[in-house]
């Protein structure tokens, strides 16, 4: 109904113009102002009518959670381990996060669940965000205790990292081979896990928020 009255409008816009002489000037100029304001109005896709499309020249755009998943392997290479999609339902068995609570979502973890590189991405509905974050680090806070025993796991696992960024919650719990460290004690695997979640929030805020 909507493109419908902006067509018949656009024809009664036409026919003016095509009889300018009728008319005196200052009543084109104004039919032609109301004429814009309705299209600034109704909800319509600036794609469908492309001398539409400057007025929505300023209007935000986001990256999609693939581009987002792109820009952090892109950065990280070979070191970004996560190889398979976490579904819906195991999201919500893992973390209590359900469909209900964000718009979309992209989660992906290693094959083996011995190991543990996970990158989990929300597109957080808004009353949700706080839930989300809850539900994160409570998720986080598992996973530290339950590798206790595995040192190669626990130290990715205090490094985790947690970010709301705009709408979007993101946890990355990233380092791929830590045995270049490993030698080194405990506390320069977290560190050198720690830079490489970094190295992941800050390509994902650079890519949300520009």
């Amino acid at each position: 109904m909507r493109k419908l009255t902006v067509m018949v409008a656009m024809s009664a816009l036409l026919m003016l113009g095509g009889c300018g002489d009728s008319l005196p000037e200052d009543d084109l100029v104004n039919n032609g102002q109301a004429f814009e304001m309705q299209q600034v109005g109704e909800d319509l896709q600036a794609s469908n009518f492309p001398f539409v499309s400057r007025l929505y020249e300023g209007d935000e755009e986001f990256p999609t959670l693939r581009e987002l998943e792109t820009e952090v392997r892109n950065l990280l290479g070979d070191n970004y381990w996560p190889e398979v999609n976490i579904s819906e339902e195991e999201l919500a068995a893992m973390t209590g996060i359900t469909e209900d609570m964000y718009v979309d979502f992209l989660a992906q973890k290693q094959v083996l669940d011995s190991h543990i590189d996970t990158m989990i991405i929300i597109h957080a509905r808004e009353d949700y965000i706080g839930a989300i974050e809850q539900a994160l680090e409570e998720y986080r806070n598992r996973i530290i205790e339950e590798n206790q025993e595995y040192p190669q796991n626990l130290g990715k696992a205090e490094a985790s990292r947690m970010e709301t960024i705009n709408d979007y919650v993101c946890f990355v719990q990233l380092g791929a081979d830590t045995t270049v460290v490993a030698d080194q004690g405990q506390e320069a695997v977290v560190s050198y896990c720690l830079e490489e979640n970094e190295r992941a929030i800050y390509v994902l805020e650079k890519a949300i928020l520009e």
